[in-house]
């Protein structure tokens, strides 16, 4: 009898949807709906030919009329899965295709955990999460904004539908703690189909927008073509309100376009002590979410590199005010035992990872010189990658104030599979330079691991040690890669193993020497645009600031 019963349900959940139970292109094997929403459904599927292995599909609501609208879905969902090759903080891309009724469908990793709007709901966020939460939506998006390479061209890549629902954390994000600590991944979903279902034949702007009204800029829902990556920004000023509040910061009677776009161009953000009186918020993060609900494009940051360095303030600033009382006590034992050792060290938060690189002394076996060597940091957001450096004491003190670059140099025809890994970094005055260099042999499983985790993070931690004092890290730099950089990396990753070295190790880096030393008169000069761009940035900032000065000095005293 129970047989029958489950059998007839089962029949009973096919007849209700045609996909449940049947292989999709002779390959995917629908199991169980797991999501819905405007942009299509979304199943638990087994992978045939890969043993069943248990894979997401998401099936859109729409059909493939044409060829070039074929094409088009093909080529984003290509961008997609660049992006998740890139950023282990974008939903991976496994395989894409069309049913036989011309229905566009895609297959994604499977991922255990609930998205960012069930986590609104159950109020379970306090300030430390959402920071971590925040941090890692934008090292994603940062990636994406940095773009990714078509024939040769560095394409920005804008989410445009940033919101609860598009956010995934995984349950050892829900969980974690200091005492067990876990691997905490949040990712962004559906890079790319927004832009497709938005564009296609015959869409009218009020359709593009269903489901997503309340996260859109008014820029994008006066669909202006030529949006950039700010648009995105304001959609993720939303998201940081709704998590610090469990708000929305504008409150619509009806979900219809006219409201919304008014609301989004006109209406002034609520202060958060006006939703929550008790709530506790630094107010620099205030701030933050402020600006970047901007009506005007102009007055939000312009990138999210700035939002990083926001956040990373914060953390500094608050220096763990808003941790348990546990996790601080927790973190204060982690802290005292700092010497680097070959066993697997966790950094039990990840928003103070550049404080636990602060307490770092110099490793007994390395020698108190003027050298440089990478290392792998394990933290609960996973591998972050380090380089270590010791330099005199008055030269550390002089790059308090500095402009960097970071270069990754190497050929793949006939060499040893190694790359030359560059750091430079030059005082404000430009009359102190050092290069920072270390060979990462690719045939070393230890090179390889940190060559996967500067592709995969996106950025690194420099610490700087005094020869004079190496008990103690003097000085830690964030450098973020740029779009060119995490490109290279990427594809050496797919590459290297293909190449057939007619050189050995040595021979190799002697080339990658000579080809480095040629470099150098570059590197500068980039070094050198970079300077004059920041000057530039300041003059505006000290412009405006006096003309603001000297208009209310103006204004008649009554």
């Amino acid at each position: 009898m129970l047989q029958d019963k489950v059998k007839n349900e089962v029949m009973q959940k096919a007849e209700l949807d045609g996909y449940l139970g049947k292989f999709l292109n002779n390959r995917y094997l629908i199991r169980e709906l797991i999501g819905r929403g405007g942009m299509g459904r979304v199943y638990l599927a087994e992978d045939a030919a890969k043993g069943g292995m248990a894979v997401a599909v998401k099936i859109l609501s729409l059909s493939l009329d044409n060829q070039q609208m074929s094409q088009r879905f093909a080529r984003e969902i290509f961008i997609g899965a660049q992006l998740g090759r890139k950023s282990k903080h974008i939903t991976r891309v496994l395989s894409y295709g069309i049913t036989e009724d011309k229905v566009p469908f895609y297959v994604m990793e499977y991922l255990q955990g609930t998205n960012l709007k069930t986590v609104i709901k159950s109020k379970s966020l306090n300030i430390s999460k959402i920071l971590d939460i925040t941090y890692q939506i934008c090292l994603g998006l940062q990636c994406a904004h940095q773009g990714i390479n078509l024939k040769g061209e560095i394409y920005p890549v804008l989410h445009r539908d940033i919101k609860p629902e598009n956010i995934f954390i995984s349950e050892d994000a829900l969980d974690s703690t200091v005492e067990n600590p876990k691997s905490e991944i949040v990712k962004i979903l559906d890079f790319g189909i927004a832009k497709f279902l938005t564009e296609r034949a015959g869409m009218t702007l009020t359709e593009s927008f269903i489901g997503s009204l309340p996260y859109c800029s008014p820029e994008h829902m006066e669909g202006r073509k030529l949006m950039d990556v700010r648009s995105d920004i304001y959609s993720l000023g939303v998201l940081m309100f709704e998590m610090l509040t469990g708000k929305h910061p504008f409150h619509m009677k009806d979900n219809s376009f006219g409201n919304w776009y008014q609301a989004h161009k006109f209406q002034t953000p609520p202060k958060f002590k006006e939703i929550n009186p008790d709530v506790q918020i630094p107010r620099e993060l205030q701030e933050l979410v402020m600006k970047c609900l901007a009506k005007e494009v102009k007055n939000r940051p312009q990138n999210i590199g700035k939002i990083l360095e926001a956040l990373g303030r914060i953390k500094q600033q608050e220096n763990g005010e808003f941790f348990h009382a546990a996790t601080l006590k927790n973190t204060s034992k982690f802290l005292n035992h700092s010497a680097l050792s070959s066993s697997t060290q966790l950094v039990p938060i990840t928003s103070i990872s550049e404080q636990i690189c602060l307490q770092k002394k110099w490793p007994s076996n390395k020698p108190n010189a003027p050298i440089c060597f990478p290392y792998i940091l394990q933290s609960t957001q996973g591998s972050i990658p380090t380089f270590w450096a010791m330099l005199p004491q008055k030269e550390i003190e002089s790059f308090s104030k500095q402009i960097n670059d970071t270069e990754f140099i190497l050929q793949k025809k006939n060499l040893h599979p190694v790359l030359l890994w560059v750091t430079v970094l030059c005082n404000d005055k430009f009359n102190l330079t050092r290069w920072l260099s270390y060979f990462l042999d690719m045939k070393d499983a230890k090179g390889q691991k940190i060559v996967q985790a500067l592709a995969k993070t996106g950025y690194y931690h420099l610490l700087l040690f005094a020869l004079e004092n190496p008990q103690k890290c003097q000085q830690v730099i964030t450098l973020t890669l740029s779009a060119n950089n995490l490109q290279v990396l990427t594809d050496w990753l797919e590459s290297y193993e293909k190449i057939k070295p007619v050189l050995g190790l040595n021979e190799s880096k002697n080339i990658l020497r000579v080809q480095y030393e040629k470099l150098k008169p570059e590197i500068i000069s980039h070094l050198v645009e970079i300077q004059k761009k920041q000057k530039m940035t300041f003059r505006e900032l000290l412009a405006r600031t006096l003309s603001k000065i000297m208009r209310i000095m103006s204004r008649p005293i009554i």
